[in-house]
């Protein structure tokens, strides 16, 4: 494979160009020609997510297929939450299927990084041998979760995972180091500054516990997935004219902890109409959040709702604005904007006789008469893999849902929030103007700008403050804001002739369709007028789509339009 060069040129946004018959693979991130305002961007993240640092590396990176994990990172990643979230992809996701679960044909996935937009590359087993050796690891492993998930998930991972969580909110974090050390530090022979050790070790302590949770995080993940895809398989092998569609209510109506927040929204939504009186007025009213809950606490109907609204918000509020892997997108509990503008609607729509929520029980009895439909046409063998297929999905598929609010809502939100107390520090001893500046920085990074903020107190009143931190941040800040306007390749490097890897079609969708869409698209000179996808809602409408690509703006969606949103 290769390209023409004589045939292809670049366009305006650093793409190569060119005709099908001689566009044959995606640009290597060497190719790419980034805007003048990224001229310097890789001192952001570490060598090791970087591209081309070598010529064995880059010969390497070369022959294989990258793709854009536009599933977990559509926009750039700050340099902080690379060196975290996608640190921890690139230990835990990749050894979870090389060396725990030895997922037969999977081996691993391996990162780099581009201007902050994250690439992945499957590595997959073609070797017999090992492919023989791998399956009789992972049926022995894989078995053992399957038949004690409930009690690991319930008995172990959860509470391990909100040990983590409370963990790291009780690291302590001045919010200023001390004019002079406490009394104690001298009655009590501790031995110095027990303040500047407790910075460094808690910062240390943060980041650890931080990557623990992410080793929980796929702890069941893989299995879950797979344990989908044998149900599919298994139903299509059975019924060869299935449905995607039917395949998914078999395994819908999961009472998951994902989708608890919107439920105690609804909750909180009833108990307002039940109060009455001011409470449904004030919550469909304009005025921000912190308007509202200051009208809410001056009348006792407004202060019981408030009662109910308080509970719900640990842990249901841990809820992040986007995908939980940004730092600058947010979250419900700091930022209360979405759940107000939730209730206003769900107050309006119970004030209108409409219901809210699903009818759990309503919907697990529709897919329990779609299952029994489908086992009455199978003799008793085929019933047997069917059943054993099915059971073995059902028992662990809710931890692909429940993991999404634990870790990448819940945790995260909590970590970030600990780093934002971190960064208040720096400000307060004048290394760093706006405590998010601290998220520009790789973990590594943050733990030198820690110390020198400790060496800047120690040196006592008056003190140099270095002003490097300070226009460091401001540059990479106009960096970053370059790296989303920038529109990425969705690719790099030598398409394979057909994706194969089970783990590649069912978590990102990369299929040698899609692909070859994204040759097809980036061989077209000028820009593309259309928009291709799935429906992720089963049956067919038409109507005015509106294509939002930042959750924040979910709230400009109108009734009866359709949604269109990149996954």
């Amino acid at each position: 494979m290769g390209t023409d060069d004589s045939a292809s040129s670049t366009d305006d946004t650093g793409q190569l160009t060119g005709s099908r018959s001689t566009r044959e693979r995606f640009p290597h991130a060497g190719e790419l020609e980034l805007p003048a305002a990224l001229d310097g961007w890789e001192e952001m993240y570490p060598e090791y997510f970087r591209f081309e640092l070598t010529d064995d590396r880059t010969d390497y990176e070369r022959g294989r297929f990258w793709f854009w994990d536009k599933k977990d990172s559509t926009e750039p990643i700050r340099p902080w939450d690379m060196t975290i979230s996608a640190q921890a992809w690139q230990i835990a996701m990749a050894q979870n299927t090389s060396r725990v679960f030895a997922i037969p044909p999977s081996m691993a996935v391996d990162i780099r990084v581009v201007a902050g937009y994250v690439y992945f590359t499957g590595l997959q087993v073609d070797d017999e041998e090992l492919l023989q050796e791998r399956a009789e690891v992972f049926a022995e492993r894989s078995e053992y979760y399957y038949e004690n998930y409930e009690a690991l998930y319930n008995g172990t991972w959860l509470p391990a995972v909100k040990d983590i969580g409370n963990g790291i909110q009780s690291l302590e974090v001045p919010e200023t180091l001390p004019e002079y050390v406490p009394e104690d530090v001298i009655t009590e022979a501790k031995g110095q500054s027990t303040q500047t050790l407790q910075v460094l070790q808690n910062y240390n302590r943060l980041t650890e516990l931080a990557l623990e949770g992410w080793q929980r995080h796929f702890e069941f993940l893989y299995l879950a997935y797979l344990a989908y895809m044998q149900f599919t398989e298994t139903s299509r092998e059975l019924f060869p004219d299935i449905s995607d569609d039917a395949i998914g209510k078999m395994v819908s109506a999961v009472e998951a902890d994902v989708f608890r927040p919107d439920q105690e929204l609804d909750d909180l939504a009833r108990t307002a109409v039940d109060l009455g009186g001011e409470v449904p007025e004030i919550l469909k009213s304009s005025g921000d959040p912190d308007e509202k809950i200051e009208r809410l606490r001056e009348s006792e109907a407004g202060r019981t709702f408030m009662d109910h609204f308080e509970d719900a918000k640990d842990p249901w509020f841990y809820m992040t604005y986007g995908d939980g892997f940004h730092s600058y997108k947010g979250s419900w509990i700091d930022d209360l904007e979405a759940p107000f503008n939730h209730l206003e609607t769900k107050v309006d729509r119970l004030e209108s006789g409409e219901s809210l929520g699903r009818d759990f029980d309503k919907l697990q009895a529709e897919r329990d008469e779609i299952v029994d439909e489908y086992r009455r046409y199978l003799d008793e063998g085929e019933r047997e893999q069917f059943d054993h297929a099915y059971e073995t999905c059902m028992e662990i598929y809710e931890y692909a849902e429940n993991h999404q609010f634990w870790i990448e809502n819940w945790l995260h939100t909590i970590v970030f929030n600990k780093m934002r107390e971190f960064g208040q520090l720096v400000v307060n001893h004048g290394l760093l103007d706006d405590p998010e500046d601290i998220f520009l920085f790789d973990r590594f990074e943050v733990a030198q700008l820690l110390e020198e903020t400790c060496n800047t107190w120690a040196l006592g009143r008056d003190a140099f403050v270095t002003e490097r931190w300070h226009d460091k941040a401001d540059e990479r800040r106009a960096m970053f804001e370059a790296a989303r306007d920038w529109d990425p390749s969705p690719a790099l490097g030598e398409p394979p002739e057909t994706v194969t890897d089970p783990l590649m079609q069912m978590l990102w969708g990369i299929t040698t369709e899609k692909v070859n869409n994204w040759l097809d698209v980036e061989s077209e000179d000028g820009s593309s007028d259309q928009l291709d996808g799935f429906g992720s809602s089963s049956g067919q409408v038409e109507g005015r789509a509106r294509v939002v690509t930042d959750s924040k703006d979910i709230s400009e969606l109108q009734e009866d339009e359709i949604l269109v949103a990149p996954l």
